[in-house]
């Protein structure tokens, strides 16, 4: 019980890091690397429907089902599987306009 007590709060320490790195990697645009003050929110440009894949040059489909309000986030992770080479692409969502 102990062990998946540890497991689970691994991975929840893990997920709040892995979520501050991204929203600071996406906020921070210099080669400083001091923490966050607070998080980036807002909207995120909405992602294509396909992308061209890096490996292979073929088209890369999205993966990743639309919010159920329809309003993407900063910092929100989407993926896209080239048809292809089959090669999976994970991408972080941007600010608006940039």
């Amino acid at each position: 019980m102990q062990s998946r007590y540890c497991h689970l709060v691994l991975i929840q320490v893990t997920n709040y890091l892995m979520n501050k790195w991204l929203n600071y990697a996406v906020s921070n645009n210099s080669d400083d690397l001091t923490e966050p003050d607070d998080y980036v929110s807002g909207r995120a440009e909405t992602p294509s429907e396909s992308i061209i894949c890096v490996d292979c040059g073929g088209s890369a489909h999205l993966l990743t089902h639309p919010p159920e309000d329809g309003v993407w986030q900063i910092g929100e992770v989407v993926a896209y599987r080239c048809s292809e080479c089959r090669d999976r692409w994970d991408i972080v969502l941007a600010p608006e306009g940039q």
